[in-house]
């Protein structure tokens, strides 16, 4: 497994930041940035709250999606993200997603259930 591209933010040779950031992309889509001057302890907060964000409900990270300034939640494979193999996002509107991530949790439920499985 390679390791992961280290971007400094500090570099003086932005080019070869932008040169290190676009190999990134382009190899695992991963990155380090590091001398940026977050402190750890904020960076814990923030990640705190992501996580309490996304152990929050479905139904209520729906009620925050993405808005025409393109902040807020998006829902798994929600969106096309590679044009040339994929020729929509799994939820073409967002009627047909809300039905379809019921249809996909109920069958789920009852698969679980059907299997012993009683942990949802």
């Amino acid at each position: 497994m390679a390791a992961l591209n280290c971007i400094s933010i500090s570099d003086p040779d932005i080019k070869k930041s932008a040169s290190l950031l676009k190999q990134a992309c382009l190899d695992s889509g991963f990155f380090y940035v590091i001398d940026h001057g977050i402190s750890e302890e904020f960076m814990n907060v923030v990640f705190f709250q992501s996580r309490r964000f996304f152990n929050l409900p479905l139904h209520k990270k729906m009620e925050l999606l993405r808005n025409e300034n393109h902040r807020g939640y998006v829902p798994t494979l929600f969106e096309t993200l590679d044009p040339e193999n994929q020729v929509q996002g799994l939820f073409p509107n967002l009627r047909a997603s809300a039905k379809l991530l019921i249809n996909l949790s109920l069958g789920c439920f009852i698969l679980n259930a059907f299997l012993g499985n009683n942990t949802h």
